[in-house]
């Protein structure tokens, strides 16, 4: 039986970057903040604010924000530009598949500068300093990524989420949890997910407008769900963390903004071939898994 704990969380302090893209600033951040990562609970992550300059992230959200009232569908197949899915798991609206996620160019060149820097070697190498973890390298068809747009009453289940994704031919569903592919499924990401990287784009964003990101501690059991710490997602907020099967995430507070503006961010994803360093990441590979009983 699962013990589940609604507490208090600590609302995230974020540590403050340079507000420059240099390898050499990216680099003496990532080592003056690598203990702080390693050593932060419920599991490893850092929030940083002011990582990229304050005016690239500004136009931005600028660029998602004009994009806010695009017709939005979740018919499979349909052209409108955002994507939406409602399941008991959560509502949420961004781009579809790929290659769709990976189109910054129909938001605008501070997007695709965005896009660009967070797939680059650059911040690669950063991440590898920061985290410890080598051999990092980006999704570049940014499978599960890309820009978010969570319009009001949108939320998110608490999950750990896929270490490998497998698309299947028609009428082929794929193991949702520990196993092999199925004949006629193929992995389509480059090795075993590792890190994942929110970038918010809220300006002003208030506490009661929900949408905050929820870190919440468990064990390779799942016995139990104890509610840690939240970031609420502010403009030029990042939130970078490990991904194994215990790093219990997600929104369970609605959108809610008193003037029906959307939750915005950017998603990315970072992989290794092996898994030999991290003792917390099944060597079977799964979809997201979802926490039974805390659909919000």
């Amino acid at each position: 039986r699962q013990r589940y704990t609604f507490g208090t969380a600590i609302n995230v302090s974020a540590t403050r970057g340079a507000g420059h893209l240099s390898h050499s600033a990216l680099q003496d951040f990532a080592r003056r903040y690598a203990s702080t990562y390693s050593s932060a609970d419920p599991y490893k992550h850092i929030v940083i604010d002011n990582l990229v300059p304050e005016a690239l992230a500004h136009a931005c959200m600028k660029e998602l924000q004009a994009k806010h009232y695009l017709p939005s569908s979740s018919a499979s197949g349909d052209s409108s530009f955002w994507k939406s899915r409602s399941t008991p798991m959560g509502a949420k609206r961004g781009r579809g598949g790929y290659p769709e996620n990976t189109q910054a160019e129909v938001f605008g060149p501070s997007t695709v500068r965005l896009f660009d820097f967070f797939q680059s070697r650059r911040f690669v190498a950063f991440l590898e300093t920061l985290t410890g973890i080598r051999n990092l390298t980006a999704d570049s068809r940014m499978i599960g990524g890309g820009p978010f747009s969570i319009v009001k009453g949108g939320f998110l289940s608490l999950h750990t989420d896929f270490n490998k994704h497998q698309t299947c031919e028609k009428g082929i569903s794929p193991i949702p949890t520990y196993g092999e592919p199925k004949p006629g499924c193929t992995v389509v990401t480059p090795g075993w997910r590792r890190l994942n990287l929110l970038m918010y784009l809220n300006e002003g964003w208030r506490e009661e407008w929900g949408g905050s990101f929820e870190l919440w501690e468990t064990d390779p059991r799942y016995s139990f769900l104890q509610y840690s710490k939240k970031v609420l997602p502010e403009l030029n907020r990042i939130a970078i963390f490990s991904v194994t099967d215990v790093s219990i995430h997600g929104h369970l507070d609605s959108v809610n903004h008193p003037h029906g503006e959307a939750r915005k961010s950017l998603s990315f994803y970072y992989y290794t071939p092996t898994i030999d360093d991290e003792p917390l990441i099944t060597p079977l590979l799964h979809e997201s898994i979802y926490m039974p009983g805390h659909a919000a």
